[in-house]
């Protein structure tokens, strides 16, 4: 590529005390169905893999397994102060996917998944993604869509409002809606795949229900902790209804609904293609 794109700025500070928590929760939600995704790709044994935003390397990890030694993982983040402990096959590197150049053309699998809807404009997010599949390899990207995230049985007014809430501190927290997390993407994200000019493309979305009070309510929880003050300082809830969504989330005969996972993964066609 002859123009780097700018970097955009991430909402969800790293730096965090509860930074790690938060992603492990996140990973123990939605690791088994990227690894589900990956087998279905025929990704194995001396492939090549990169993990874009790779976080507490819990992906990287498992595809370090799929691969084994004769495989290669590179695991790329903006911090990569999470990335330790990783089997001898993965290689860590701090990169920003919107300024540094990846590999051209050089993975079976490039993966990203809660990544893409962090930074603007995500078409380029994605071409700067695609342009490390190697002919005949595939992207893989996944991204969330709050659009239900606020549904649980029986409902609660006060759990629609955090939710509300929290989608817009997040969407201005890095300088307006247009440059902070885009809530809504991954209806949108199979669109913009189809402009890549891959091949084979396809996508699913997928989520869980569980039993409220539990640890599906963790991720919610540290991010409630985390912008409680930004919420309450824009007038978005008051102290009161924090603390009764508080009540809320510790409620365990409501079920909670999570919000849904869309994947979405195309081929680059291989050299020998007609």
């Amino acid at each position: 590529m002859t123009e780097k794109a700018q970097s955009s700025s991430y909402v969800l500070d790293q730096a965090h005390p509860d930074e790690r928590s938060r992603l492990e929760a996140m990973a123990h939600m939605w690791d088994p169905g990227t690894m589900r995704l990956v087998a279905g790709l025929g990704i194995g044994p001396g492939h090549r893999c990169l993990e874009a935003g790779a976080g507490t390397g819990s992906v990287a990890r498992a595809l370090a397994g799929v691969v084994g030694p004769a495989g290669q993982v590179l695991a790329v983040d903006r911090d990569t102060r999470f990335l330790d402990q990783l089997p001898p096959q993965v290689e860590v590197r701090r990169m920003d996917v919107m300024v540094d150049d990846l590999p051209r053309r050089s993975f079976d699998l490039v993966h990203a998944r809660l990544l893409v809807a962090h930074l603007h404009p995500h078409p380029d997010a994605l071409r700067r993604l695609a342009e490390a599949v190697a002919p005949g390899g595939w992207l893989l990207v996944e991204e969330v869509d709050w659009t239900c995230a606020d549904l649980l049985v029986p409902a609660a007014p006060v759990h629609t409002a955090m939710i509300r809430a929290l989608q817009k501190v997040m969407a201005g927290a890095a300088g307006g809606e247009a440059a902070g997390f885009d809530a809504t993407y991954g209806r949108r994200l199979l669109g913009d795949v189809l402009s890549l000019g891959l091949t084979d493309e396809s996508a699913q979305y997928q989520g869980v229900q569980t039993r409220g009070g539990t640890d599906s309510w963790l991720a919610w929880r540290l991010l409630v902790e985390r912008f409680r003050r930004d919420i309450v300082a824009a007038g978005l809830l008051t102290e009161g209804e924090v603390e009764a969504w508080w009540a809320v989330s510790r409620d365990e005969s409501r079920l909670v609904v999570s919000v849904p996972m869309f994947a979405a993964w195309a081929r680059r066609p291989r050299l020998d293609a007609p």
